[in-house]
């Protein structure tokens, strides 16, 4: 039996215009309320934008402080830059940062993270190399630049930027400085290496840091190397599937049916 094509057109919306009487909404319910929301309000607001990566939010935010007399507010600037970066809008983020007439420490470390975590490694180390024209980097500051050369396979420069931050700053490296270089090492096929740093951390590494390097062993066909991770991940969570079945895949891949049957009863064993 035929059906009708107009039975099974669906619905169209207009999104821009949804969008639109959010917005009106929006801005109905603050008229309302009488109450004039402050600088404060407003970065606690972005800051729940950038962690929910509600960017269409941000924008409505970022148009409500354009028509109000907040004044040159570099907390309020660093908090919009913030929020474009974390929601992966890193020209309007440059468009922010560069409206600024003074800068803070937080404004510059700020396009260095967020410009390395969204793939733009080359513009992080600028930044980078700029904000010593005024500020002394912190930790923050060579996670971003750690995180750069990871990303752009710049294994050298990395280590530099490490040993520099040790030696010339005095910064004690925090468990994310360990996993940039951890990450840097596994991403170039020096597993070895990565696998020393985890092994003299002076903290116990987290499943993030494992499982990158447990991800490079994969790519690069280690199975004895990631035997050896795997009594960290288990001792981290013993009953995180998705380790083993990695573990599982690789020794298929290498035709070790004995190793596939052993992480099978142990996957089983935990399951009971």
């Amino acid at each position: 039996m035929a059906v009708a094509s107009e039975e099974l057109e669906p619905v169209k919306y207009d999104l821009s215009e949804i969008s639109d009487a959010r917005e009106r909404e929006r801005e109905r319910e603050m008229q309302f309320s009488g109450i004039e929301p402050d600088y404060v309000t407003i970065t606690s607001v972005l800051s729940a934008c950038a962690n929910l990566g509600a960017l269409g939010l941000g924008l409505w935010i970022h148009r409500f402080v354009l028509q109000r007399e907040f004044g040159e507010n570099i907390r309020l600037s660093n908090s919009l830059i913030d929020m474009y970066a974390r929601c992966g809008s890193i020209e309007f983020a440059k468009q922010e940062f560069e409206k600024m007439s003074k800068r803070s420490l937080v404004s510059w470390n700020s396009m260095i993270v967020g410009s390395a975590v969204n793939g733009y490694a080359e513009d992080a180390l600028e930044y980078f190399s700029l904000m010593q024209e005024g500020f002394e980097p912190d930790g923050v500051s060579f996670t971003g630049a750690l995180t750069a050369c990871s990303h752009a396979g710049l294994v050298d420069e990395g280590l530099q930027f490490y040993d520099m931050m040790k030696r010339i700053y005095k910064i004690t490296p925090r468990i994310e400085h360990y996993g940039c270089i951890v990450d840097l090492l596994s991403r170039a096929g020096q597993l070895e290496d990565a696998l020393h740093i985890i092994e003299s951390m002076p903290m116990k590494p987290n499943e993030i840091i494992l499982g990158s390097l447990l991800a490079a062993c994969r790519n690069r066909g280690n199975l004895s190397l990631a035997e050896k991770l795997m009594s960290y991940l288990t001792d981290l969570d013993p009953s995180c599937d998705s380790n083993y079945v990695l573990l599982s895949n690789m020794y298929a891949a290498v035709g070790r049916w004995d190793g596939v049957g052993k992480v099978r009863n142990t996957m089983k064993a935990l399951g009971d």
